[in-house]
């Protein structure tokens, strides 16, 4: 039987040979009756040598009894199946060794006899790819979970001397305040001071370890209801700000509230932190449609942000002003930005320096499948 007998299938021919993947073409009994010259390359035989073998030939050893059935039963109900079905397979080389391979099949005529194209690709790197990949998946996951346990020990054994600190030094002001002098009073405020701040920071680094390691799961969530906890939360810095805060309608998506309250909390607490004194703070969050997500929008008439610093901002302990300007320990808007990547989806912010900012953030509609 031959695959090209008339001058039109020479043109077949020529693209069966340019194929990058192996091609070859059986018939009814499993006989090899064409090959390309890819063929050569992967399976280490002249195509001389494969044509009139069978097709377990190329079937590691192990498998080429079943092999022959499931060719059989293919054969009598040939249909097209497709690279990448998931199958874990494995062709036989010349010298023995195993190929990792994809298969496409498919049925024709040829002659008026029924026969099998297969397409045959090495997927050997793909595979040497994803084993590393993998590694280094799992090296990743053992690293968080030994950063995770670092910054819990770190977290407790650390807040124990620094509560210590702590005690002693205010009864030490109690105990001996009409001892000292305004100087050595204002000395131990600094002290309390800094002890206050360092256990501040330990509680912000560990709540950032424990992000990825700690969420819950997601699930559909109203999150006009999450918008109300924050205000509820952050009522009485709203209140003291002298602030006005507008809400949009929000959608109900699949996401881990306890984390997306975070984020919003964070935005709005920036807002009210960094406002000018002379100006009623106004903050507006709203929420639009943008193609598979959602975007939302926290803006503020506040002091603005330089863009200079668009490349740092959404680092963890990254300070724009000093603590005597704004008190904050750096690392809000880098938990904002882990949990929203979490969500598959990403942050950034638009902003005029000395009119305000806008901080945007997608979530994606189908958490899972973008």
């Amino acid at each position: 039987m031959n695959l090209f007998n008339t001058s039109t299938d020479s043109i077949f021919k020529s693209l069966l040979q340019a194929a990058p993947d192996g091609i070859l073409v059986c018939d009814s009994r499993g006989t090899i009756t064409t090959a390309s010259d890819q063929c050569e390359a992967l399976f280490g035989y002249a195509l001389t040598e494969l044509i009139g073998q069978t097709i377990e030939v190329l079937v590691p050893d192990a498998l080429k009894a079943k092999h022959i059935g499931l060719r059989e039963r293919y054969q009598e109900m040939p249909r097209r199946r497709p690279m990448g079905v998931g199958l874990d397979l494995y062709a036989r080389r010349k010298d023995g060794s195993q190929l990792p391979v994809e298969i496409s099949l498919s049925g024709c005529m040829v002659d008026g006899e029924a026969c099998v194209i297969a397409v045959v690709r090495d997927v050997s790197e793909r595979r040497r790819l994803e084993s590393d990949l993998n590694r280094l998946i799992e090296e990743l996951k053992r690293s968080n979970e030994e950063l995770e346990q670092f910054a819990y020990i770190a977290s407790h054994d650390l807040q124990e001397p620094l509560r210590m600190v702590s005690g002693y030094t205010q009864l030490l002001k109690r105990r001996y305040v009409a001892q000292l002098d305004s100087e050595a009073n204002e000395y131990i405020d600094y002290a309390v001071d800094g002890v206050k701040r360092m256990q501040a920071l330990i509680q912000d680094l560990l709540a950032y370890a424990r992000l990825s390691t700690r969420g819950r799961g997601f699930q559909v969530t109203d999150l006009n209801f999450l918008l109300r906890q924050v205000s509820a939360n952050l009522a009485t810095q709203v209140e003291e700000a002298g602030a006005t805060i507008t809400v949009g309608e929000l959608p109900n998506l699949r996401v881990d509230a306890s984390q997306v309250v975070q984020v919003f909390q964070n935005l709005v607490s920036n807002a009210l932190k960094f406002r000018r004194p002379a100006i009623p703070l106004v903050i507006a969050i709203s929420a639009n449609r943008d193609g598979d997500y959602w975007r939302f929008t926290v803006s503020d008439n506040g002091i603005g942000i330089d863009p200079q610093y668009s490349g740092r901002i959404f680092e963890v302990f990254q300070r724009l002003h000093t603590r005597d300007q704004y008190p904050g320990n750096g690392i809000g808007l880098a938990i904002c930005k882990k949990v929203v990547e979490r969500h598959q989806g990403r942050i950034w912010f638009e902003s005029t320096l000395g009119e305000g900012t806008s901080f945007h953030f997608t979530l994606p509609i189908n958490l899972g499948e973008i």
